[in-house]
């Protein structure tokens, strides 16, 4: 009898938010937008964020935060339960 295993999905990931998680900035920040899953809320990834010493900026249309975390932190964030997607900033244009 085998064990069942849950899948672990991971989220997606753009090319920026990738270069800068392999080979972060010591003492820089990064602005992102992480898109919430249909599983999860907005309130508990925001607890989850500030848990690691980031900041919400604000809500976003969408079941989007807008967040800002030290870019050594960016592992973390991407491990975070309920986030399906992580951008930088950019896709919103001027922050």
């Amino acid at each position: 009898m085998g064990i069942a295993l849950t899948p672990v999905t991971m989220p997606y990931l753009s090319h920026t938010v990738r270069s800068l998680r392999d080979d972060p900035i010591p003492d820089e920040t990064v602005r992102l937008v992480l898109t919430v899953g249909d599983d999860a809320d907005l309130s508990s990834v925001a607890e989850s964020v500030e848990s690691l010493d980031g900041e919400v900026i604000r809500e976003l249309q969408f079941e989007r935060l807008l967040v800002e975390v030290a870019q050594t932190d960016l592992d973390e964030v991407c491990s975070l339960d309920g986030v399906s997607s992580i951008e930088t900033d950019a896709v919103l244009g001027p922050t």
